[in-house]
């Protein structure tokens, strides 16, 4: 095929095929010849010699034409004869068609591709035809002028070329009409297919059944036959027994038979292969088109067939694409709302998240000797565990720890709730069961859902005593440091809001605390924490931990707890809350010194205090809790360069106290030093960004600093989180109004 576009390229498509197809002509005339010559009944040496002698000339002439007929003198402007075949010529240059050729123009290409099958097999069987006349003619003017021949043999000699001729018209024809199919079948297809890709529905072109072509070869079949038969009869009339030339015929014709078995069955088996090829590729959702395109009614039939299947399953494929990009679009147009929305949610969710941990305490101020660390580790942006202290009554402190049945927004709006209920029983009750009992009956009032909590509560007065209750929470932990030993604090007390009967389950005991000695309250977010292998961590391990790790200083002994807890997670996700608060009972020589000054100031002695604190502050020169108290008394009285002072030298060992920034910011606020008071407020708020009263002043600072955006936006902040605060609203109001 490389030497058929190579000569298409440098002469004309046309020529090329014809060139290749000639060479049919040749094995026609050697069927044509020895059939001819073998129903000679005399020695065909005379005859013989006059056909070597003319038929090159006679071969030669028809050639020439047949050569210049199909586009031979193309390179120097002759044209080939026929209109199909210029257009052919013209149009494909090689194996390329040419571009920008019109719809009128391309559909008559592609009917001239069909038709040059049979064009180029019909002016074959013409040119045998003209070169067998040619032969006879030039013989028997041999014969008439230039040799000695009688009348009669000059009839056989005519007989012969006759039937020798008609044999090569016939296998000439077929042959051509073969070959031609096969080369030309790749630019029939390209044209076939260009047409159908501008949506020209044209049904493929036919000419040949299949049959014909299988008939072809029992004519074949037929002459050989004739032809041996003939030879051999002929050699056993004569007595002649010419073995070699009967053998060389035989193989010659066996060999012309295969070698057009092939053509033919190979020009069949491309297309099956062409269109399993096609099928295959349809069938795995790619688009497909005929590299061949047979001329067979049959084949085309099918092909045709495929070609419609391929349209509809295209344009079904279209129309499918085009609802999925509606659906597509569709869809994306609602996820875009609902990220709008869920964007909506997450913000809101984000300052419920914020305000729910701004109503937890981030640091607990020590109470008298008792020290205080606390971690929470929420499971989602809204927890249900809570946990917070309280000034109860007679000088009591209370602690508690719980834990809101279910997660996310139901969960924190029963905490809030709770929280409120604890918040308002605290300041009428001091014994935990009676806490317990006034927030139960609250919870059931106001909350008309399947939610509970449970809780542990603890309430701590001067001298220590430690008096607890237990609502169906996780048992609070003692640790006996000294006698390396923990003791687990429980009592009866059902869910709190799940039954009203709960009121008379609740029970109270008191344990006596000593220096040294932690209580370890906590949720089940610890002991029930599973890792990947689905373990849980265990109230055994947790109280392992404890002893284990009871000597290390309050901070470092609640973060190695989470840190184990987290490393026994590992990967696992969090599946509940964690909460965990030691108080720890330390020596405090300082809080004698407190507690009488706490005296003074109740008979508004303010002065009295201050020397009280300043002699404990010269024993104890490094006690931050005097210092502390300090500043808030020189405050009192009105001395704000003190207060800082004492703020400063409290603030150099603990920077985690947000009151004692929002302190000193008042105090410079006072002093009209508005660059001071901003930078403590703004710590404070590092702290707790939530700070109201931190905010607003903040917002003050800014106004006198005359930095009214930023005031505007404290003032703000301060109306989001508090929307009644009127003192906000109004400096906000003024502020727009300049």
């Amino acid at each position: 095929m490389r030497f058929f576009y190579l000569l298409a390229r440098r002469t004309s498509y046309g020529f090329a095929i014809v060139f290749f197809t000639v060479l049919g002509g040749w094995l026609g005339a050697f069927f044509g010849y020895y059939l001819g010559f073998s129903f000679l009944l005399s020695t065909d040496g005379t005859y013989t010699s006059l056909v070597l002698k003319w038929f090159p000339l006679a071969v030669l002439v028809p050639t020439f034409i047949h050569y210049v007929h199909f586009g031979l003198l193309s390179p120097i402007k002759i044209p080939a004869l026929a209109r199909s075949l210029r257009l052919i010529n013209n149009n494909i240059k090689g194996d390329a068609l040419r571009p920008n050729i019109g719809d009128d123009e391309l559909v008559a290409l592609y009917r001239s591709f069909s038709d040059l099958p049979t064009y180029n097999a019909a002016f074959a069987a013409f040119y045998a035809l003209l070169v067998g006349l040619l032969t006879i003619g030039l013989v028997y003017y041999d014969i008439r002028f230039l040799s000695n021949i009688t009348t009669v043999d000059v009839r056989l000699g005519i007989r012969i070329i006759t039937v020798a001729d008609i044999v090569v018209v016939v296998l000439y024809g077929l042959s051509t009409y073969l070959l031609t199919e096969i080369l030309s079948n790749r630019e029939r297809a390209v044209c076939y297919h260009e047409i159908r890709r501008r949506g020209i529905d044209l049904y493929p072109r036919v000419f040949l059944g299949l049959r014909v072509k299988f008939g072809f070869f029992v004519i074949l079949m037929i002459v050989s036959m004739l032809t041996f038969a003939a030879l051999i009869q002929k050699s056993i009339y004569f007595g002649s027994e010419d073995i070699l030339e009967i053998a060389l015929y035989f193989v010659i014709a066996v060999l012309a038979g295969f070698f057009l078995m092939l053509v033919n069955t190979n020009s069949i088996l491309r297309i099956l292969r062409e269109m399993s090829r096609v099928t295959g590729e349809i069938a795995g959702g790619a688009a497909s088109e005929f590299r061949l395109h047979s001329l067979d009614k049959e084949s085309a039939e099918i092909e045709y067939a495929v070609l419609k299947m391929i349209q509809e399953i295209e344009e079904n494929r279209k129309n499918l694409e085009h609802k999925v990009e509606q659906r597509t679009e569709e869809l994306q147009n609602v996820l875009s709302d609902l990220k709008v929305k869920d964007d909506l949610i997450q913000k809101q969710l984000d300052m419920a998240s914020v305000i729910q941990r701004s109503i937890l305490p981030g640091h607990i101020d020590d109470w008298n000797e008792l020290k205080f660390s606390v971690r929470y580790i929420a499971m989602e942006k809204i927890g249900g565990d809570f946990y917070d202290v309280y000034q109860l009554r007679d000088d009591k402190l209370g602690i508690l720890v719980a834990d809101v049945s279910g997660h996310g927004i139901p969960a924190a709006l029963v905490t809030t709730m709770a929280k409120i209920s604890f918040t308002n029983a605290c300041m009428s009750f001091e014994s935990p069961r009676r806490i317990f009992q006034e927030v139960n009956q609250n919870i059931l009032d106001h909350v008309k859902t399947q939610d509970y909590l449970t809780g542990f509560f603890v309430a701590v007065d001067d001298e220590y005593h430690v008096t607890f209750a237990n609502a169906s929470h996780q048992k609070a932990i003692l640790l006996r440091t000294e006698e390396g030993r923990v003791e687990l604090l429980d009592t009866n007390g059902l869910f709190i809001g799940a039954i009203e009967d709960a009121r008379e389950t609740y029970e109270e005991k008191t344990v006596q605390l000593s220096y040294g000695d932690r209580i370890i309250l906590y949720t089940d977010g610890i002991p029930e924490a599973v890792n990947a292998e689905r373990q849980e961590y265990s109230n055994d391990r947790f109280e392992e931990i404890i002893l284990k790790n009871r000597h290390l200083p309050l901070e470092d002994f609640t973060a190695y707890i989470i840190e184990d807890v987290q490393r026994f997670i590992g990967n696992a996700p969090v599946e509940d809350d964690i909460t965990l608060l030691v108080v720890e009972l330390a020596r405090d020589e300082a809080v004698d010194v407190i507690k009488g000054a706490r005296k003074l100031i109740d008979e508004s002695k303010f002065y009295e205090a201050i020397d009280h604190l300043e002699r404990g502050l010269s024993l104890y020169p490094d006690n931050r809790k005097l210092m502390y108290n300090l500043s808030k008394n020189y405050f009192r009285v009105n001395n704000y360069g003190k207060t800082v002072e004492f703020v400063g030298r409290y603030l150099e060992g603990d920077k985690r106290n947000k009151y004692a920034y929002y302190l000193g910011g008042a105090a410079y606020y006072k002093m009209m030093n508005y660059n001071g008071a901003i930078e403590f407020f703004e710590k404070a708020l590092g702290i707790d960004p939530n700070f109201v009263n931190a905010l607003f002043a903040a917002g003050m600072a800014y106004k006198r600093n005359r930095q009214n955006d930023d005031a505007v936006r404290s003032f703000e902040k301060v109306i989001s989180i508090d929307p009644d605060n009127a003192y906000a609203a109004f400096e906000l109001n003024e502020l727009r109004k300049k």
